[in-house]
């Protein structure tokens, strides 16, 4: 249980940090500070997804370190990273990305619906948080679709970015700063003895 309180509360620390660092971002854009904060938006969310996704031990991971669900959680803390490493390589008067966008696009959508199912599948996260990643994601995807649709209009686009803006901003809070108070949340409502952890049928649930 020890182990569990001290990596949920690094984890859940990290994307907090993560959040408040893309609050910053978005309040410096234009400035020699956003790029910076970008990176460190980048950096926090990678260690805190990857402290939740490993842990210190399989009753620690948020996925009970099953393959599947970990492996997919440590791609999806790494992708925005590897994305920045593949940017390098991209000549600026190409009008052609190296990815496209479908790939920049659909490819994390993909990992974070098998990352929810999994960790909801794995039992370790207590009931009443279990379902709390798939509703940041729902948050996430609904900011992004509706900001998509608002822009589509040219006639209305000008008077609907700065709302564009703010329900990115929401779906961006919602997997960060909201996860991360989840997290700690979690860690603080938590008893040693009825915090279940992944079992094999027939055994005894134990921390």
């Amino acid at each position: 249980m020890r182990g569990r309180r001290l990596t949920w509360t690094i984890g859940g620390a990290a994307l907090i940090a993560a959040g408040i660092a893309g609050m910053l971002q978005s309040a410096t854009l234009g400035t020699s500070l956003t790029g910076t904060l970008a990176l460190l938006v980048d950096l926090l969310w990678a260690a805190g997804v990857l402290v939740f996704a490993i842990g210190s031990s399989a009753h620690d991971s948020v996925t009970a370190r099953k393959p599947l669900g970990t492996i997919t959680l440590v791609v999806l803390a790494l992708w925005s990273l590897a994305m920045r490493v593949v940017g390098l390589f991209q000549d600026p008067t190409s009008p052609t990305p190296l990815v496209p966008w479908e790939v920049t696009t659909f490819v994390p959508l993909a990992l974070s619906v098998v990352a929810v199912v999994q960790i909801a599948r794995a039992g370790v996260v207590p009931r009443r948080w279990r379902w709390a990643p798939a509703i940041a994601l729902g948050v996430q995807v609904a900011g992004v679709a509706i900001g998509q649709l608002l822009m589509m209009d040219q006639a209305t686009a000008m008077q609907t970015i700065g709302l564009a803006s703010a329900l990115g901003m929401l779906g961006f809070l919602a997997r960060t700063l909201g996860l991360g108070i989840v997290a700690l949340l979690a860690v603080a409502s938590a008893r040693p003895a009825s915090v279940p952890v992944y079992s094999s049928p027939g055994e005894t649930p134990h921390d």
